[in-house]
């Protein structure tokens, strides 16, 4: 019972984060007289910058913390690697590939910090695995991705040579990227809950996820494209707001479906 109640917990922690981001920057948006930044992301030079960076990093704990057995579970995962970055890294500033003298040094010693918690829960999960208490396949899907985004991290932002254009390097803005990996998890889980266990999961449930992931992934496409074509004219905006509300719609369906289950398939098997 124990571990039901903490996986309850830990997915209502979730929604709280979602509120709490959405409060900010309504709060915001209402002392600029309802004037909105280009994206979500912009919010991270408003004074909605605090909650904005740590809800997304109180989320991405929340999300390895729920550590399961099955493929939906890994992809939290995946998304709890990209979450922090979109918190570290910021979009550019205004619009433009550039980031103020003033805020660059928090973010690099935002991303010193996130290689060096990477390295220390890859040291963990190879301990817990040795163990037998993680499965090997998790830390090598995992691990490997958090391995390979920590190295070319690294890379982007201390080597001389390359650093001095991040984090835009070869005009690829590196929030961006980290966006578009955190939203395509977020896409691929509604599939995998509504193909992947329909054994376990209602009819209704199950559309209700399928509907879901293709909002996702119109949104997702939207934001990527108005984000690279036309960044200042609010389509980034909405498509970020949409795929949220869509996730937390797929979250909340999904706390309502599990509430009750005393062997959901995000605690790990005992």
């Amino acid at each position: 019972m124990t571990g039901l109640r903490t996986h309850r917990s830990l997915r209502l922690a979730l929604v709280a984060v979602a509120v709490a981001i959405a409060a900010s920057v309504l709060i915001q948006l209402a002392h600029d007289g309802w004037v909105p930044l280009p994206s979500l992301s912009d919010y991270y030079y408003s004074p909605a910058g605090g909650v904005f960076i740590g809800g997304l990093t109180a989320a991405s704990v929340a999300l390895l913390a729920l550590s399961g057995r099955d493929a939906e579970s890994i992809m939290l995962d995946v998304a709890a690697v990209f979450a922090p970055l979109i918190a570290i890294i910021p979009t550019g500033y205004r619009g433009r590939q550039f980031i103020p003298d003033d805020v660059l040094p928090s973010v690099r010693n935002g991303v010193g910090v996130y290689l060096v918690m990477v390295a220390a829960l890859l040291v963990l999960a190879v301990v817990l695995a040795a163990r037998g208490e993680v499965a090997w396949r998790r830390v090598a899907i995992v691990g490997g991705i958090a391995g390979a985004v920590s190295t070319a991290l690294a890379v982007l932002t201390f080597v001389p040579g390359v650093s001095q254009s991040f984090p835009f390097a070869g005009g690829v803005n590196l929030h961006l990227i980290a966006t578009v990996c955190f939203f395509a998890m977020f896409a691929a889980i509604p599939l995998t809950t509504a193909f992947g266990s329909a054994e376990r999961t209602e009819r209704r449930y199950r559309l209700i996820y399928l509907v879901v992931a293709l909002v996702i992934v119109v949104a997702v496409a939207v934001t990527f494209v108005a984000a690279i074509v036309r960044p200042e004219d609010g389509g980034v905006l909405i498509g970020e707001t949409v795929a949220l509300t869509a996730f937390a719609v797929f979250w909340t369906t999904q706390t309502i479906e599990r509430w009750r289950d005393a062997d959901p398939p995000s605690i790990l098997a005992g």
